[in-house]
């Protein structure tokens, strides 16, 4: 996209498959104003930005990158998690990633870069890459990566088209960090990848793993933050996967109460 906002406004406008008519209905303003924002004629206003972004569904770090094209300064706050106004949250995801023992729990920011795991993840990843830490890894290129975690998904053929498919409707949603994923994630991949057809009547696909001779079967769930008001807030993911059968969950326990001894 380019930097002007009537640029940027015009490319999210195409990108969600929207004339300048529906946006000007949807928005409750002219379609002569939005010819006039994107010409460049017109102005936006802060509050005009944010009925835009909310109609056209931007996400947060994309609409401060709109309010800095009109020249306006951002309007959503960009922290750390570990900065201290982020304290309550910081603990929210603590008490989060603690309360998933004996099973894994991980927490990426919006592009998929690990930035931290539980104990049962720190295990059951090192086990697999004893000389690589998974923190400040990407949990994408490090499961489609050749020589990364894929080589021990049993149900690879399953399980791949789901994860390249959440990224591409992240792509889709006009994220740049999320296309330049999919993209390096895309090299890894044979040109004829297979679509997933479903063999069952299963409600959802299991992650099942090769582990000293056992199947490690879990199923995943994804949980992010309510009602954000922060661009990195926003992006926040906590993954947890829970057991999918009891040598699943015999296996996370005995491997929890090694690390305690």
């Amino acid at each position: 996209m380019k930097n002007g906002f009537g640029d940027q406004l015009r490319e999210w406008r195409k990108l969600r498959k929207k004339s300048q008519l529906e946006l000007a209905l949807d928005a409750e303003i002219s379609s002569k104003h939005i010819s006039f924002l994107e010409t460049g004629r017109a102005n936006p206003s802060k509050e005009m930005i944010h009925r835009l972004s909310d109609v056209l569904e931007i996400p947060f770090r994309e609409r401060n990158l709109l309010m800095l094209g009109a020249g306006l300064s951002p309007l959503y706050s960009d922290q750390k998690i570990d900065d201290p106004e982020m304290k309550s949250v910081s603990d929210a995801i603590h008490f989060i990633l603690k309360q998933q023992e004996p099973y894994p729990a991980i927490l990426t920011n919006g592009s998929w870069n690990v930035l931290r795991v539980n104990t049962a993840a720190r295990s059951l990843f090192g086990f697999f890459f004893s000389d690589s830490p998974v923190i400040g890894q990407n949990l994408m290129e490090l499961l489609f990566h050749p020589d990364g975690f894929r080589k021990h998904i049993i149900n690879w053929d399953e399980v791949c088209p789901f994860l390249l498919g959440r990224l591409k409707q992240e792509a889709r949603l006009g994220k740049r960090e999320s296309f330049e994923l999919y993209e390096r994630i895309s090299k890894f991949l044979p040109k004829d990848q297979i679509e997933f057809l479903p063999k069952e009547n299963l409600p959802l696909v299991s992650v099942d793993i090769s582990f000293e001779g056992k199947v490690l079967s879990f199923l995943s769930v994804i949980s992010a933050f309510g009602t954000p008001l922060d661009v990195g807030l926003q992006e926040l993911k906590i993954e947890t996967f829970f057991p999918n059968n009891i040598e699943t969950a015999e296996t996370m326990a005995y491997l929890a109460s090694t690390i305690k001894n």
